[in-house]
């Protein structure tokens, strides 16, 4: 079979139009945002990008492994050992901005007439939190070595640890063939990854198998390791995307080097990512903001927002946190991207949530880094930068 080359055409498309809104970035407007605006623009409302373009199939292929490439990077940024500074307080500020927004979410699609199922998937939706952005901010400000700036770390990461156990459990109850078996499985790999490997095994691992020439080329071992753990996850009935995030994981807490690892992914990431959130805007359906689409919105901007806020402040009210680190940690904690966006993207391909509150959720994740970022930043006072902090490209 000879080589086909129709799909540089539509690859060409999605990788320029993403081009057009560029200039938005000046205006600290998110990356993440100008590609799934490019997306709506051009997929969703012009149809330049649909169905019917040359080259369709690779590109649902490459958007495929950029969500692949999303879960993989938000694995690499976690470190689960972080939590072990100051556990109760961490434990405690986690469960108030995570269960009160879960709860509200759960509630919110009830309200709706969902399944239980759906309901779930809409609550881990709107309780994720982003290390991705947290942590680039808690950079640029100064914050990373600061007693605050790890606390508000350590419960970004509790955070996304519950976000993913949640996430893990809710489409193994949906996707897998048999329920009770995937469970199980999500149960035992989460009790490896998230306890096991970084409180008991790490040492041993780093010491005995971890060598230098593994990482000799570490862009080829990582994808590797994703796409290894990827296969085994979706052949046991498990979603792919959380084998690539544990193989993110993995990486992280065996080597202690994720971000470095991170930074050498980027070129992989830069090209396959952007596709995948171009994809995520074709399938924003703009009619559905009309109407009970708009009251949706508004409920899912206000439960995946307000909630948040109230959860950061009643938990720092609980352990008795001064006015300056509560103010820090409840105007950080909205703010999300990778794991909102692929939870959503998961529920509407399975046909699991409405047209309507996925067009809710990609906006949210939107609006989220908007409010997160400028409010950090007006109570963070810092008067040497004029720019609101760099923000990731996907994460």
């Amino acid at each position: 079979m000879p080589l086909s080359f129709h799909f540089v055409v539509g690859l060409g498309l999605v990788y320029g139009t993403s081009f057009v809104f560029r200039f938005l970035e000046r205006y600290q407007f998110p990356i993440l945002a100008v590609e799934i605006l490019a997306g709506i623009v051009f997929g969703s409302i012009l149809g330049v990008v649909g169905q019917g373009s040359p080259g369709y199939g690779f590109i649902l292929h490459l958007a495929a492994f950029g969500l692949l490439m999303v879960m993989f990077d938000a694995g690499l940024e976690l470190n689960p050992e972080v939590i072990r500074r100051n556990p109760r307080t961490v434990g405690i500020l986690a469960a108030f901005t995570f269960v009160l927004p879960f709860l509200a979410g759960v509630g919110l699609a009830l309200y709706l007439g969902l399944s239980m199922f759906a309901a779930f998937l809409v609550g881990v939706t709107v309780s994720t939190t982003s290390l991705g952005l947290i942590y680039p901010m808690l950079e640029d400000f100064d914050f990373l070595e600061s007693d605050t700036g790890q606390l508000i770390l350590s419960v970004t990461v509790m955070n996304d640890i519950l976000s993913v156990a949640a996430l893990a459990y809710g489409i193994t109850l949906i996707t897998a063939p048999r329920p009770v078996v995937g469970v199980g499985l999500v149960t035992a790999a989460l009790g490896f990854f998230f306890v096991l490997l970084p409180f008991y095994l790490d040492d041993y691992i780093d010491s005995v198998w971890v060598r230098e020439d593994l990482f000799a080329n570490s862009v080829k071992f990582g994808v590797f390791l994703m796409i290894a753990l990827a296969f085994v996850m979706e052949q046991i009935g498990v979603h792919a995307i959380l084998g690539a995030f544990f193989a993110g994981l993995v990486l992280s807490i065996v080597t202690d080097e994720g971000h470095r690892i991170e930074k050498l992914l980027t070129p992989v990431t830069n090209l396959t990512a952007p596709v995948f959130f171009f994809y995520v805007g074709m399938n924003v359906d703009l009619g559905g903001l009309q109407s009970s689409g708009a009251t949706i919105l508004v409920a899912v901007i206000c439960i995946g927002i307000g909630t948040k806020l109230v959860g950061g402040l009643l938990g720092s009210w609980a352990t008795g946190l001064d006015r300056r680190t509560t103010a820090l940690l409840t105007s950080a904690i909205p703010g999300r991207l990778s794991i909102s966006v692929a939870a959503a993207e998961i529920g509407r391909s399975r046909g699991i949530i409405s047209p309507e509150l996925y067009n809710a959720f990609v906006v949210l994740s939107v609006v989220s880094v908007f409010v997160s970022v400028i409010a950090f930043r007006f109570f963070a006072g810092d008067e040497q930068s004029s720019l609101v902090p760099s923000l990731p490209d996907v994460s």
